[in-house]
């Protein structure tokens, strides 16, 4: 049991909420950005959409990412909590980093070079792979809460 006499499963009640609000935002800027693309055919207004819709993405994912990290270790603990063992870690790295190269890196590019392949390519396999970890750091949870 945890220090403070809570459950394991009450002790990744928390961590599970941020994984479900970082898969969340991505399933939901994924169907918004089909949406966008189906509905809209100026460039321009979808490219400032996409923007928007990014930045707010991006922060969310980067602020569930380093709540998980936080609340992985107890302060003045030498181990993490017993949810936070094995690969999520990475995943939540990996989540961090690709939302970050997404944002900064490889939309700005792909907004400037629209109809450019390897732009698109770079995209589609940053966003498979953020939502890959994403989906992984709550499948990770979920099994754990289960578990517990």
């Amino acid at each position: 049991m945890g220090g403070s006499g809570h459950s394991p499963a009450a002790a990744a009640r928390r961590p599970w909420w941020l994984a479900c609000l970082w898969l969340g935002t991505v399933a939901g800027s994924l169907l918004a950005v089909i949406g966008l693309f189906a509905t809209e055919p100026n460039w321009h207004r979808i490219t400032a959409q996409l923007q928007s819709l990014s930045l707010v993405q991006t922060w969310i994912s980067i602020a569930a990412c380093v709540g998980l990290l936080a609340l992985s270790r107890r302060k003045h603990a030498e181990t993490e909590e017993a949810w936070a063992q094995g690969a999520l870690l990475i995943y939540v790295l990996g989540g961090l980093v690709t939302a970050v190269l997404l944002h900064y890196g490889i939309l700005p590019q792909w907004l400037a070079r629209g109809h450019a392949w390897l732009p698109r390519l770079q995209m589609l396999g940053l966003l498979l792979l953020h939502g890959g970890c994403a989906w992984l750091a709550w499948r990770c949870l979920y099994r754990y809460r289960k578990q517990a």
